[in-house]
């Protein structure tokens, strides 16, 4: 013989998560204020990369970015 007992608790899903979850880690939260900004000067091949990318009439093209 098994036996099995479920029980329904009153907590929805969203809120039994919110128990674990790490504050502040969400993003753009409030608590990263100022946000995190690249350095001046930095990234600026990258941007004009995008931007000539973005300037082009062929608009076929695909960029990704990760990291």
């Amino acid at each position: 013989l098994t036996s099995s007992t479920v029980s329904q608790s009153s907590a929805g899903p969203w809120e039994k998560l919110s128990r674990v979850a790490v504050l502040g880690a969400e993003y753009d939260s409030p608590e990263r204020q100022p946000h995190p900004k690249c350095l001046e000067g930095t990234r600026v091949d990258l941007l004009q990369f995008i931007h000539g990318l973005l300037d082009k009439q062929e608009k076929s093209q695909i960029v990704w970015l990760h990291g």
